[in-house]
């Protein structure tokens, strides 16, 4: 990774340092994106629901506190390993690419740590495990996030990004329907599911092979240059993007990371039913979200517009959870999901065009990649925590106004982007 320079300016193009090789088509590359994301998405779509039946299990009275715990945890490993993992990929050189080697590994890694878990109620054993587990996600995505900005020509950015979200998106939603399948076996759907990440990352990389790197030039490694893959550019669209994309998920994962407990804790349901009901909710997310993927990718390229998109999928999905902050009933619950996934499925089409757009160098691609998902990864810490204090202290109902205010501050943040249309 080569050091940014202080004189970097707020407005500088991207530089492109290697050669182009992305297609004029998506071609296969599409559909095998399509599979891996879908492949890792569902089952940790899946667990969002399976990790608080198994705290419920272990210790009624506390499962609140227990998995905010492990939540923290694991998100606080996976964003560190994240930015590790890219640095490292960026500076791969085998026969067989930079970012293959890395995503066909991480999978098989993470779905022995699930398996281990299934097996064990010891609390501290589990957090470690799922530290693991949450380890070996990031080495499947940080490279594998940096092969849209690799190998997807500028044109055909937004249908790629709608191809990867509509992949989430689905499986997003299939994992709430098989959660609340499992809601009552829950130990069952940990020990299984995280293979389907271990078959999904080997078939894309068996199918979608990188050409031989070895006579790509490269920096020597080094402690200090490791570090350096910790500050992020200097840069302030990329900046920009980072906050707008780290208030947004927040607002998101400050109700979903909590769905189970909402519906048994606020609106009042036993767990069974909650679990029919988040089953229900995985199809009405499915439909909505999936029908907005689809339309907005194309058109983001069709109008070569990016800015407009995702503010506006901000500004909805805000609107999307006042019902949820005024009454506490089902409706509410099934608004929340249907026109909130309507709006995350805009987001989400549009959002990785976004952020490989901001990228200010082609040499820290996955590294950088890796900073940008912070965003991901730092709300999975934070709203366990920020939503379990609120809950506490105030109630259910402040999580909720709460999410609404950091939806529209994310919309805001995004207005003064300059290098994107």
């Amino acid at each position: 990774m080569k050091p940014v320079p202080s004189a970097t300016t707020t407005d500088t193009p991207p530089k492109d340092h290697e050669p182009t090789r992305t297609p004029a088509r998506l071609g296969r590359l599409g559909p095998l994106l399509f599979l891996a994301h879908a492949g890792w998405m569902l089952p940790f779509s899946a667990a969002g629901t399976l990790i608080p039946a198994i705290m419920t299990e272990i210790d009624p009275d506390r499962k609140v506190a227990l998995y905010g715990i492990l939540a923290t945890t694991g998100s606080l490993a996976s964003m560190i390993a994240t930015i590790v993992i890219g640095a490292l990929s960026d500076r791969t050189r085998t026969r067989l690419g930079k970012r293959n080697p890395w995503i066909a590994s991480g999978g098989v890694v993470l779905a022995i740590a699930a398996t281990a878990m299934s097996f064990t109620s010891d609390f501290p054993l589990l957090v470690a495990l799922w530290i693991t587990l949450q380890v070996g996600l990031a080495v499947v995505l940080a490279p594998l996030f940096a092969v849209l900005p690799d190998r997807v020509a500028p044109g055909n950015l937004g249908k790629a990004s709608a191809v990867v979200g509509f992949g989430q998106l689905v499986a997003q939603s299939l994992g709430s329907v098989v959660a609340g399948a499992l809601i009552t076996v829950p130990r069952e759907g940990l020990r299984w599911l995280p293979w389907l990440i271990a078959v999904t990352t080997v078939l894309f990389v068996l199918l979608a092979p990188e050409p031989d790197n070895r006579d790509e030039p490269r920096e020597a490694g080094s402690a200090r240059a490791l570090l350096r893959s910790f500050v992020p550019p200097s840069d302030r669209d990329f900046l920009l993007a980072l906050v707008g994309r780290f208030l947004l998920l927040m607002s998101f994962m400050s109700v979903l990371l909590y769905q189970l407990f909402v519906l048994t804790d606020y609106i009042g349901l036993g767990i069974e039913e909650a679990g029919r009901v988040i089953a229900t909710g995985g199809v009405v997310m499915a439909v909505s979200s999936g029908a907005a993927t689809v339309l907005s990718g194309p058109l983001s390229d069709r109008l070569r517009r990016r800015k407009p998109i995702v503010i506006s999928a901000s500004l909805i999905f805000a609107a999307a959870e006042v019902p949820l902050a005024l009454s506490d009933s089902l409706a509410a619950f099934y608004t929340f999901l249907g026109v909130g996934g309507f709006a995350y499925g805009i987001y989400i089409a549009v959002d990785q065009a976004l952020l490989a757009e901001v990228l200010p160098s082609s040499d820290d691609r996955a590294k950088d990649m890796g900073i940008l998902n912070i965003a991901n990864t730092g709300p999975q810490i934070l709203a366990p925590i920020v939503s379990g204090l609120v809950v506490t202290m105030i109630g259910y109902r402040s999580v909720f106004v709460i999410a609404i205010v950091l939806a529209v501050v994310s919309a805001l943040v995004l207005l003064p982007l300059r290098r994107v249309r």
